[in-house]
């Protein structure tokens, strides 16, 4: 039998948990990101180890998806964004945390709640590299080639153009000759 708990964190809650990340941030600014990236590397062997909860292992997959965006040289972040996927990884690299891992059901919890509030926080990133990801495994797999960024970014402007280009050919069969558009905004027939 399984029990489902469900936690509601207020706006107090989330200041606090804030002002934890901050000060994790802060502790760990000066620390390599290789050395970030490894110690929350270290964290989810360590839940896989201890056999951590479902709760806990699923958002850590997605941590793990974090750590391997951070190491993609393919996948080229800018400054701002690998800073704030640095600052993210910092709470993870540190043993020491609010909660214990070694308490068998609740250790990770800290760190899963972290987690979560934290990947909210990249899931634009998180979703750009995962489509990245499966683009490149597909291409992998069709074709044997291997792609980098610039051919995912290309394919995916030609992708957005043929859109575009077929809303165009919708409109212009669905709608009327006279709209109240400039001339050079309407479609020629």
């Amino acid at each position: 039998m399984s029990v489902r708990i469900v936690l509601e964190l207020g706006d107090e809650d989330l200041d606090y948990y804030r002002s934890v990340l901050d000060d994790a941030w802060k502790r760990n600014r000066k620390r390599a990101k290789k050395e970030l990236i490894d110690g929350a590397r270290r964290l989810l062997k360590q839940a896989t180890k201890a056999k951590a909860p479902e709760y806990v292992r699923t958002r850590f997959a997605d941590l793990e998806a974090l750590c391997s965006m951070m190491d993609d040289a393919e996948w080229p972040l800018e400054d701002d964004d690998r800073d704030r996927i640095h600052a993210a990884l910092g709470y993870f690299a540190v043993p020491k945390d609010l909660i214990p891992d070694m308490i068998p059901g609740l250790g990770f919890l800290d760190d899963a709640l972290m987690a979560e509030l934290v990947l909210r926080e990249l899931k634009p990133e998180l979703d750009g590299y995962r489509e990245f990801c499966e683009y490149r495994d597909n291409e992998a797999e069709l074709r044997g080639n291997k792609v980098s960024h610039e051919d995912w970014l290309a394919a995916k402007r030609r992708q957005i153009w043929l859109r575009i280009k077929r809303r165009q050919r919708e409109r212009r069969r669905s709608g009327t000759r006279y709209t109240p558009t400039h001339p050079i905004l309407r479609y020629s027939y």
